[in-house]
């Protein structure tokens, strides 16, 4: 959550959306989709429900294998950003023949942390998602090229680095990580409330969106951006130096990675919400360029 003033009032509780794909199997099916966004102009064709990639992992139930990703992303990208979302799974070898399917991008958070091996780093204690390292850092590139919109959050961000040649570390067991660790005494949802300031980058994509030069948000990652990939900008920081936002230099459509999770309060917290309302619209004008 972020917000340039206060807390919100309301909270939204994440739960989980989860798919049986069924033991051995490998791709994600399609959540429910919400009506496009409202606009344009009188007499205009209606505006194309954008369809995003949402990526996910694989979890075990009982036994069985699901794709799964927390409700809270799909509820942000349904009732804020109004998008329709199918989910997608790693490995995905048949991702550069559906990739103009869609209109826009998003890659969530997760326990898990990308391999040190994908950065050249030594290896380190898990937990590790390798079939989503393997569907980030082949999407990311890709869709970035294509012109898809894309938002990248919490792990969504090293991804973007590491897709992009730069490094991560790992803050576990460290002062700085106590700091940007959530407090699991707490209930759910006051885990995702602010935890400390950060200052954005004046002039930046990020600063347009928020209207201000700082913002509270939470913070809940144990992995940060070490060096930044050279494709990629700084949108901000926190005053113990971790980068909390960047963006690609170059991308010919929006292309945004936040470290904290604007997802959980989308729909009441003014930062988040401007942020998945900007990732909407951007996708909105994809799916009209293909009519």
């Amino acid at each position: 959550m972020s917000t340039p003033h206060t807390s919100p009032r309301t909270s939204t509780p994440g739960t989980g959306t989860v798919i049986d794909t069924g033991p051995g199997t490998g791709t994600g099916a399609g959540a429910r989709t919400a009506p496009a966004p409202a606009g344009g102009r009188p007499g205009a064709r209606p505006a194309r429900t954008p369809l995003v990639a949402l990526a996910c992992f694989t979890e075990t139930f009982d036994g069985v294998p699901y794709a799964a990703v927390r409700q809270a992303y799909v509820r942000a990208l349904e009732d804020v950003a109004g998008c329709a979302v199918a989910l997608i799974q790693g490995p995905a070898p048949w991702l550069p023949e559906v990739l103009d399917r869609f209109d826009a991008v998003v890659l969530g958070g997760h326990e898990s942390n990308v391999d040190p091996r994908h950065y050249g780093a030594p290896p380190a204690p898990g937990p590790r998602a390798p079939e989503r390292d393997t569907l980030a850092l082949d999407l990311l590139p890709r869709a970035v090229d294509a012109g898809l919109p894309v938002l990248g959050i919490c792990r969504g961000l090293q991804e973007l680095n590491v897709a992009y040649g730069g490094t991560l570390r790992d803050l576990t067991g460290t002062e700085l990580g106590e700091a940007h660790r959530e407090d699991l005494t707490l209930p759910r949802d006051a885990q995702y409330l602010p935890r400390h300031p950060i200052s954005l980058t004046p002039g930046g994509l990020l600063e347009q969106l928020v209207g201000h030069p700082t913002a509270d948000v939470n913070s809940l990652h144990q992995q940060a951006v070490d060096r930044l990939a050279p494709r990629l900008r700084t949108e901000a920081v926190t005053a113990d130096g971790v980068i909390e936002a960047a963006s690609v230099t170059d991308a010919a459509a929006f292309a945004l990675a936040v470290q904290w999770h604007p997802e959980w309060y989308a729909a009441s917290d003014p930062v988040s919400k401007n942020l998945f309302t900007a990732f909407g619209a951007a996708a909105t004008r994809r799916a009209g360029a293909r009519v």
